[in-house]
């Protein structure tokens, strides 16, 4: 049989098939074989009111039963899902803020944990490339609300590492995702309790930066003296990288050789290139390598093979590094030196320094231990607004209450803008609401915490008595 057969057959089915349905059709049109259970007559009253209609209303009455109990119960069960709902919908919402915290890694700067952190930041006066002190945040909803909290994410910073992150600003996210960011940061926000046994912590190590400051800026120059070396050096420097370059690789390229400990290493590559390290580190400033052909790890943790990959590759980088300063070697000695002198000038001037004896007998009737109190109070909760350069570390800080996110307040300021003691304890225990005055003609904007969580108000009132007593400006 061929397949000529089959398709035959299969027609030969379908046209029987037509033609049948086709005859059928014919055959039953017009008439109606079974009356339509619309139009037939429905049982009579003598079996419609025995049993028959008394089970039907039974049943009617149990559902309606039914329905009756199970109504209220509904009602009663829907506040505690409505508040499921929320929690779940809370817990999603907070899950979704860690991806975004752990994705534009805000816990480089701010800590893991959000309990604060640094950031690599040029200084704008100096050019010098300095570590910011990056605050915790894991009490900001203690000094600011949501939509305060909203700006500073969409807007960020300006003069400092925070960058501007909602669309708004010009940053990477939307409304939706900044709200998820902040459901997180309530998440991991610490008990108030916990805040306010930090407040020691806080002042010791604001007053404990005020006595190594000398200590510190010294260190700055002393880098910022090597930073200038290194620039001097980078031409000399360059062909000798390159050379080292071309020298490690080609010993790597080796085909054949001993492998004693089987690291993929020969063994007359492990001594030649640690041989070669120590001629090149004293010129290079790089490492020294003393890998052992017998052990497979000379250095505990790391395989010999790694150790010579990682130092080829900073040799590379050294390549590109020493090529950009010997490119732009006039640029970047002149901004390095002018580094320097910013902070030689800044170590001669030391503007950090505080005569607290002075504060004492000015404003606390001589009491030393009050005026120190209040100056790490300050500086440990007011200066990195207030402040100029504050976060910057100590060679950037400019006068005490110089002024720079926040306004300037030394000078007896503040007694122009607060006749009154009251308003302005007021004012620093709840912030500035956005819209609503203060003092005299202010106009609140939202950007200025309240501490009246974070610190109890006998210290607020020890800053305020602080700056009320500061000797005005001439």
């Amino acid at each position: 049989m061929n397949s000529s057969f089959f398709i035959t057959l299969i027609s030969l089915a379908v046209l029987g098939a037509i033609a049948y349905f086709s005859a059928v059709g014919f055959r039953g049109a017009g008439k109606i074989k079974k009356t339509p259970r619309n139009l037939q007559k429905y049982l009579p009253d003598d079996e419609l009111e025995t049993t028959h209609l008394d089970k039907t209303l039974s049943v009617a009455v149990v559902l309606a039963s039914l329905l009756t109990i199970m109504i209220p119960l509904y009602y009663l069960g829907e506040p505690a899902r409505q508040e499921g709902f929320v929690e779940e919908f809370e817990d999603v919402s907070v899950e979704r803020g860690h991806h975004l915290y752990e994705e534009f890694g805000c816990g480089n700067c701010h800590g893991v944990d959000g309990s604060g952190g640094a950031a690599s930041y040029v200084e704008k006066r100096s050019g010098v490339s300095v570590t910011w002190v990056a605050p915790a945040i894991n009490n900001v909803f203690y000094r600011y609300d949501d939509e305060e909290v909203r700006y500073w994410l969409i807007y960020g910073r300006a003069n400092s590492p925070m960058p501007a992150w909602g669309l708004k600003g010009g940053g990477p996210m939307n409304d939706g995702q900044l709200d998820d960011l902040i459901e997180y940061l309530h998440y991991f926000q610490i008990p108030q309790s916990e805040e306010l046994q930090q407040i020691e912590q806080n002042i010791n190590s604001s007053l404990l930066r005020i006595e190594n400051s000398d200590l510190q800026v010294e260190s700055e120059i002393n880098k910022q003296n090597e930073l200038i070396n290194n620039i001097n050096l980078a031409p000399e420097r360059l062909p000798v990288a390159i050379e080292a370059v071309e020298i490690v690789s080609a010993i790597l390229a080796r085909q054949n050789g001993i492998d004693t400990d089987e690291d993929g290493l020969f063994d007359s590559v492990e001594t030649d290139i640690s041989v070669y390290s120590e001629s090149i580190a004293d010129v290079l400033g790089t490492a020294i390598l003393n890998l052992n052909p017998d052990e497979e790890e000379s250095i505990p943790g790391r395989k010999d093979a790694s150790v010579v990959r990682g130092y080829l590759s900073d040799l590379e980088t050294s390549v590109i590094n020493l090529g950009i300063l010997t490119d732009g070697y006039d640029k970047f000695m002149e901004e390095a030196e002018k580094g320097l002198a910013f902070l030689e000038n800044a170590y001669e001037q030391k503007l950090w320094l505080i005569d607290f004896q002075d504060i004492a007998d000015s404003t606390f009737d001589g009491d030393y231990d009050k005026a120190t109190r209040a100056v790490g109070i300050f500086n440990a909760y007011c200066a990195r607004c207030h402040t100029a350069g504050y976060s910057a570390g100590a060679a950037y800080t400019k006068t005490i209450g110089s002024g720079g996110l926040g306004p300037a307040l030394k000078g007896g300021r503040v007694n122009i803008q607060f006749k009154e003691r009251a308003d302005f304890v007021d004012f620093i225990i709840n912030g500035s609401v956005n819209g609503k005055g203060y003092g005299v003609n202010g106009v609140g904007g939202g950007k200025m915490p309240g501490f009246g969580a974070v610190l109890p108000q006998s210290d607020i009132e020890l800053v305020i008595d602080y700056l009320r007593g500061m000797t005005p400006d001439a």
